[in-house]
């Protein structure tokens, strides 16, 4: 059997591993030698994870949901905060031992048992892969339309088909092929690319809030603009018999209203024949006795315009009382924060088996990971309140450009905006090779690594991602938040929990290397009491997910107990299952390491 020898707190191999279907070059324990990424590089890679369009876009979701922006970014900062424990707990045993996520949960699942979780995170990271190609897809699309307008009429018909048009297709798969090929680099490309990206992406997130603070008229001015995310655009209610509605306007930064007109319908169909009339905030309505909607057009003295509907409430629909605010707007939506990196927090030893020292990845990923993810998401709040102001075309709130290639598109000066596209391109790759390619890659090659390499895992990674069709993961803010993000984390915390308590509570932070590569040693084919554990803390969730998943929006109107449990997925499948585990393990006594 291999032995092993233990320089600095780190462990690695004196000699190589004996032929085994457990593992071969790319899964094999990373040697000390090869250990090269100090606290600088890691805080780098962080940045260049942190540094996406989908950070970007994370305080949209919050303030839409009711939050005021100190409180998205409280909630961000936290959550990442929150994160930052596992994902430091997990990152140990990687760069101790120098073995990557599928190997490390050997220890508490078993062999073959690894699979369950390791594929679970392939799975959730091959989504957020396609999710990461397809926004930077669209920004490489943007920036051809600025030289090449007509690629928005390829392919017409693939809108009806699939939901996207040939020139997005095309975008979308040349920016695929990238990443392809930096699966075909190797991981030392990722390295490299991390390093000399960071300074780039920290000075174009400086270069936004500039902008934003001097075209939107000084930083309190543009924040106070926030305010109009968390209201209703049209409202209509009942009072004494006549439907009163109230619009909500909004002004430039000249102060002066930016819709001059409108009109006002019982539905969609009746809008064409109404007269347009000049554009107020408060008006009375008339609609038929059995009318349930107001629908408002408003337009612009550029002929921009937007459609508003509101469902007309009764004086006593809005009297029942609500649950603490807490409960149903923070917690929930903290947890999907936590979930945003739950992921990363399991195969966090993927990266750190490159780590120098236990003293680098945890300064490194201190310094990088939540100061970032907070920044970035203020950028993303106060480049999008700006647009509010200056933008003459964003006549109510829902047309805000969240998405930066959005906000990108209405600059008319060309180099700047081809510049500031190309350094979205740059953002998004660096998050998906980091997080989304090197998880499912090292997963898939551990199903059979005598016959799948890291490199065939990464191309397989990319298939699946296109199958997903990542675009629709999109469609809607609530579904992507309710669903993806908080559905997932519930997978993920079940998972972390058993990994920390095997870990640090049964085995106190030892592992026996060679086992983890080895049938007949320390470490079964299936380990129930992992797998069991895992199944436990997911179980609870399963009934609130499926109700979100199915109920537009992913918000459910009147929620029940598992509901309301499933509002804290990543909290109470993590918590049960580390519980569990402990349980189940209690008496039992880890072999000791093998002997250097």
């Amino acid at each position: 059997m291999s032995k092993v020898r233990e320089v600095g707190g780190l462990v690695e191999l004196t000699e190589p591993l004996p032929p085994s279907p457990y593992a071969n070059a790319d899964i094999s324990p990373t040697p000390i030698s090869a250990r090269s990424w100090n606290w600088w590089h890691i805080a780098c890679l962080w940045v260049g994870l942190s540094v996406c369009i989908p950070t970007y876009m994370l305080a949209a979701g919050l303030i839409a949901a009711g939050m005021t922006w100190v409180q998205a970014v409280m909630a961000i900062l936290l959550g990442n905060a929150i994160v930052l424990l596992p994902m430091a707990l997990n990152a140990h045993p990687g760069t101790k031992y120098g073995v990557p996520f599928p190997v490390l949960i050997r220890s508490s699942f078993g062999l073959n048992g690894a699979h369950i979780p390791s594929l679970s995170r392939a799975f959730v990271a091959c989504g957020w892969f396609g999710i990461q190609t397809w926004v930077g897809g669209k920004a490489i699309y943007e920036l051809v339309k600025l030289v090449y307008p007509g690629i928005s009429e390829w392919g017409p018909g693939l809108v009806s088909a699939i939901g996207i048009n040939g020139g997005e297709l095309a975008s979308f798969l040349l920016f695929w092929a990238v990443h392809m090929w930096f699966v075909y680099a190797g991981t030392e490309s990722i390295k490299w690319l991390e390093t000399a990206s960071a300074p780039i992406l920290i000075f174009v997130g400086l270069c936004l809030l500039g902008w934003a603070w001097n075209a939107g008229g000084g930083l309190g001015s543009v924040l106070r603009q926030s305010e109009v995310f968390a209201k209703p655009a049209l409202s209509a209610h009942v009072e004494n018999g006549q439907v009163t509605a109230n619009l909500l306007l909004l002004k430039g930064a000249d102060g002066v209203v930016k819709a001059s007109e409108m009109r006002v319908a019982a539905s969609k169909e009746d809008l064409p024949n109404a007269e347009w009339q000049p554009v107020r905030e408060q008006f009375p309505v008339t609609v038929p006795s059995e009318a349930a909607h107001v629908v408002v057009e408003i337009r612009s003295a550029t002929g921009r315009t937007a459609v508003l509907t509101a469902v007309v409430e009764s004086p006593a629909s809005g009297a029942a009382a609500s649950r603490s605010w807490l409960l149903t707007v923070f917690f929930p939506l903290l947890t999907a924060m936590v979930g945003y990196w739950a992921t990363l927090s399991l195969n966090i030893p993927d990266l750190m088996r490159f780590a120098k020292s236990q003293k680098d990845q945890v300064i490194g990923q201190l310094l990088g990971l939540p100061t970032t993810m907070t920044f970035y998401a203020f950028v993303g709040i106060v480049s999008t309140c700006a647009a509010v102001l200056v933008f003459p075309d964003v006549l109510v709130p829902s047309q805000a450009p969240w998405d930066p290639v959005s906000l990108l598109s209405h600059f008319e000066h060309p180099v700047l905006l081809a510049v500031s596209l190309f350094s979205l391109i740059i953002a998004t790759i660096t998050t998906n090779l980091a997080a989304n390619v090197v998880s499912p890659a090292n997963s898939i090659c551990n199903l059979a690594p005598a016959s799948i390499s890291y490199k065939m895992g990464g191309y397989i990674t990319g298939v699946i991602g296109i199958l997903m069709m990542p675009w629709k993961l999109l469609e809607n803010v609530g579904a992507y938040i309710f669903t993806w993000l908080i559905g997932y984390s519930a997978l993920m915390g079940g998972i972390a929990g058993v990994m920390i308590a095997d870990y640090w509570i049964l085995r106190g932070g030892k592992l026996n290397l060679p086992d983890l590569y080895r049938e007949g040693g320390e470490y079964p084919r299936w380990r129930w009491k992992g797998i069991l554990a895992f199944f436990l803390g997911v179980i609870p969730n399963v009934p609130g997910f499926l109700n979100a998943a199915t109920t537009p929006g992913g918000r459910v109107a009147n929620p029940g107990f598992f509901d309301g449990l499933y509002a804290y997925a990543w909290f109470v499948s993590f918590g049960i299952s580390l519980v569990v585990y402990m349980i189940l393990t209690m008496g039992e006594k880890s072999r000791p390491p093998a002997a250097a």
